[in-house]
């Protein structure tokens, strides 16, 4: 299996400066999805149910469960059911597990660790992006959206983070450029 490396070179915004979250735009079966939030912090997958009505699935599809799910209150809560589903990033494939959940989120899904240990991959926040092995035996590697936040869709928060770190994007940009220039 090939080494994967990350170098300071590689990362997306040429700062440390930042606290933005993994958010990829992709595909669950045909359907474009955007804010695809990779986060090793969840032991599940999940889904809003909302973004089950966007994709045309019904709810007789999902599959019961009685997993419990606690956040950072330490309450629980029981989702509505789960369902096996098809998902592309970049060039990566995948299925993935999602409990689904009837809440608002800033995230259209959020890919915990086990469809991340499923497929190897290795997320970096620090770089903004993952990288991962492919069928093939080379190191692929898969950026993060630069502007999830589109739209009248908006989550204060989230987007927060991004116009603080495109800040830093811009400066970085305008360093290199200036560096190449001379």
């Amino acid at each position: 299996m090939p080494n994967i490396v990350f170098t300071p070179q590689d990362m997306l915004i040429k700062t440390n400066l930042h606290d933005r979250p993994l958010y990829y735009t992709g595909y669950i079966d045909d359907v474009k999805v955007d804010r695809m939030h990779i986060y090793p912090g969840s032991s599940i997958s999940i889904i809003p149910k909302g973004l089950l009505h966007h994709l045309r699935i019904p709810m007789h599809r999902l599959t019961p469960t009685s997993t419990a799910m606690s956040g950072f209150n330490s309450g629980r809560s029981y989702p509505i059911g789960k369902i096996r589903l098809k998902c592309q990033i970049g060039d990566l494939q995948s299925e993935v597990t999602c409990y689904v959940i009837d809440a608002d989120t800033s995230y259209n899904i959020l890919l915990g660790r086990p469809w991340i240990h499923d497929y190897m991959i290795v997320p970096s926040k620090l770089h903004q992006y993952f990288k991962y092995v492919d069928k093939y035996g080379f190191v692929k590697t898969e950026f993060t959206d630069i502007d999830p936040f589109k739209g009248v869709e908006s989550y204060y928060s989230d987007s927060c983070l991004y116009e603080k770190s495109k800040r830093h994007l811009d400066e970085g940009n305008e360093q290199a450029n200036t560096e190449t220039a001379t």
